[in-house]
């Protein structure tokens, strides 16, 4: 009885309590919600030169975050490219055939999401740099019932070649637009804040414009070389479309990594830098994360 009235006594000090003090508030150097304006369209063997880069931040809580920029239709194919902070990869646990390249666990903490849509400026819903839209438009029928026409142009494909969806936490999303209907007329991007990294809250993402669909990067040949020494073409595939704008972190530590990611170098990496703010913290004494015959294979 007398833990019962004891738990009734500090039942009333649960309804003090908002949740506000585990959301993180607006960063001042860092806004959650901004324009880029308009950007120039590179040619695709010349993405890296107009590149823009930024990092985004919280936002006041029940509002939406993220980045706006636009561009002109070109009358042909226009690649939309994002890279947000910073690399992901589920670990490998298994006991049997355990791909031992991602045997190394991600540090998750360094890890945001940014949801890309691209669809004509016309359609767009939000006001550019004050309030976050969409690309949905609201149709009502003779009977008065309501449905949504979607105006989102940029369509992402999945793991599976579907479409739809979006790349997840850390990962490259990109899509062609064809803007042969609409030649000189603009179109606006939409980056929306899904997740930011837990460990600062800064959200860290590199954003390009290129001519031609997304595949035409396999044609040109961009090629990075790996902290193993081993050369990497970059194309619109997992994982090697990361090292297409790289170290979107900003960091020293983080460059090395993404390059060891596109080359599914990472436990290898991670096993022989353990002081890498990027790679998570763990004991790489426990050979199940860091094979010794896997390590031994990449020194030779």
């Amino acid at each position: 009885m007398r833990a019962l009235l004891s738990a009734l006594l500090l039942l009333p000090a649960c309804f003090d309590r908002d949740g506000y003090e585990f959301v993180p508030g607006p960063d001042p150097n860092n806004p959650g919600l901004v324009h880029l304006g308009e950007l120039t369209i590179s040619p695709v063997d010349a993405i890296t030169d107009n590149v823009i880069y930024g990092t985004l931040g919280p936002v006041e809580p029940g509002k939406y975050g993220g980045a706006t920029a636009s561009f002109i239709g070109t009358g042909g194919e226009v690649c939309v490219w994002v890279d947000p902070e910073a690399v992901f990869w589920n670990q490998a646990i298994a006991i049997q055939g355990k791909n031992n390249s991602y045997a190394y666990p991600d540090n998750v903490w360094d890890d945001g999401d940014l949801d890309l849509e691209v669809g004509l400026s016309a359609f767009y819903t939000g006001s550019p740099g004050v309030e976050l839209g969409d690309f949905k438009a609201v149709f009502e029928d003779s009977l008065g019932n309501e449905s949504y026409i979607e105006f989102n142009e940029c369509t992402i494909a999945d793991w599976y070649g579907q479409s739809g969806g979006h790349a997840g936490r850390g990962s490259v999303e990109f899509c062609t637009i064809d803007t042969s209907a609409h030649p000189g007329k603009e179109y606006t991007i939409v980056l929306e804040t899904f997740s930011l990294p837990l460990d600062d809250f800064s959200l860290g993402y590199g954003l390009v414009v290129f001519e031609g669909d997304c595949n035409s990067v396999n044609d040109v040949g961009y090629r990075v070389t790996s902290p193993a020494g081993n050369s990497v073409t970059i194309s619109a595939s997992y994982p090697t479309g990361e090292c297409l704008l790289r170290n979107e972190a900003g960091s020293a530590d983080f460059t090395e990594l993404e390059l060891a990611y596109c080359a599914d170098e990472q436990t290898y990496y991670c096993c022989t830098n353990p002081d890498n703010s990027s790679c998570a913290d763990e004991d790489v004494e426990d050979n199940d994360i860091c094979p010794e015959e896997y390590i031994n294979d990449f020194g030779q």
